[in-house]
């Protein structure tokens, strides 16, 4: 009961590892997949914004129209080829600390938090200005710390909802184990018993034809007894085997037409030597050209298993009748 325990103690806390770990994995990936679609989606937004505003600038350069805009969380700044701001929008106190280059770029504006830039070089006539476009960063931060505080959240109770489902099945799976473990146990138990009997025959034989010479009818009867137990071990292997062989999904039937009348002849003629052993005497009462389609090794087999239960749980000096009818 401690191993057991033991086991499956060392099973659930594995099975928390590994789930733990898989699913920490899953919710990073899911949070690095979200954060990179959300900062895109901000930087496909600035591009949106600044397309128009940087069409009427090429159209009309002395207009004033950016020192007009005051849209919160916004930012728009012109300059020129030297840097120098031209326009900037109502809302920014200071310059944006954007660098002269294309492309975007995360920056810290006083007073206004995170804000994030991109720089987009226009013609104006022979001269080349930078538009930089910016937004704070706020809204895709705060999404993003719920989102992370979400996950946090939700990622213990995850693990204890699949611990809480590992333990209901791990017990209905160790259970079923137990079982089949008792079953092959008792049938090796079995195996072993069966085994036993011929072998100790054989032994005995053997040991008593060792002890001194005997007489030609002593060895005739010791060889038919021998071989009897080895005709009995041959169907018990036999029986394992085809058991194996089923067990592994891997048993193979043909089956063909046969008399099943000759099948039970053979079968009987097998069983005759463990019968004797014991006075039984089997009566066959047989119809003739029973046809049927099957596999006749196996069917001699299974014949073979019912005569052998007979004859063992039979007394001595009894019938065992076979019976076969259309």
């Amino acid at each position: 009961m401690t191993a057991q325990r033991s086991i499956r103690w060392r099973m659930f806390v594995l099975f928390c590892a590994t789930a733990g770990a898989l699913l920490a994995v899953c919710y990073a990936g899911f949070y690095l997949l979200f954060e990179r679609v959300v900062r895109e989606q901000l930087d496909r937004r600035l591009g949106e914004v600044a397309a128009p505003i940087i069409a009427d600038l090429v159209l009309d350069p002395e207009e004033k129209d950016v020192d007009l805009l005051d849209i919160p969380d916004e930012y728009f700044e012109v300059l020129d080829t030297s840097g120098a701001v031209l326009q900037r929008s109502k809302n920014l106190r200071v310059n944006l600390p954007v660098a002269a280059r294309p492309g975007f770029e995360t920056v810290d504006l006083p007073g206004e938090g995170e804000i994030r830039l991109m720089v987009i070089p226009f013609q104006v006539g022979e001269e080349t200005w930078l538009f930089v476009s910016g937004e704070s960063t706020r809204d895709v931060n705060a999404a993003l710390a719920t989102l992370r505080h979400f996950a946090l959240a939700l990622l213990p109770a995850s693990l204890l909802a699949t611990a809480i489902v590992f333990g209901l099945y791990s017990n209905q799976l160790l259970a079923r184990i137990e079982a089949v473990v008792g079953q092959l146990r008792q049938f090796v138990s079995d195996a072993s018993h069966e085994l036993r009997t011929p072998l100790a025959v054989l032994q005995g034989e053997t040991e008593l034809l060792l002890t001194k010479p005997r007489t030609p009818a002593e060895y005739e009867t010791a060889t038919r007894v021998m071989d009897s137990e080895l005709k009995k071990l041959s169907r018990i292997v036999d029986g394992l085997f085809t058991l194996s062989m089923a067990d592994a999904g891997q048993l193979r039937i043909a089956p063909e037409p046969l008399y099943l009348e000759e099948v039970l002849e053979e079968a009987c003629g097998l069983a005759a030597p463990l019968a004797s052993q014991k006075e039984i005497h089997i009566e066959r009462h047989l119809d003739r050209d029973v046809l049927l389609h099957g596999d006749p090794a196996f069917l001699r087999q299974l014949f073979l298993i019912f005569l052998d239960n007979a004859i063992k749980y039979s007394p001595p000096g009894t019938r065992v009748g076979v019976t076969l009818a259309k």
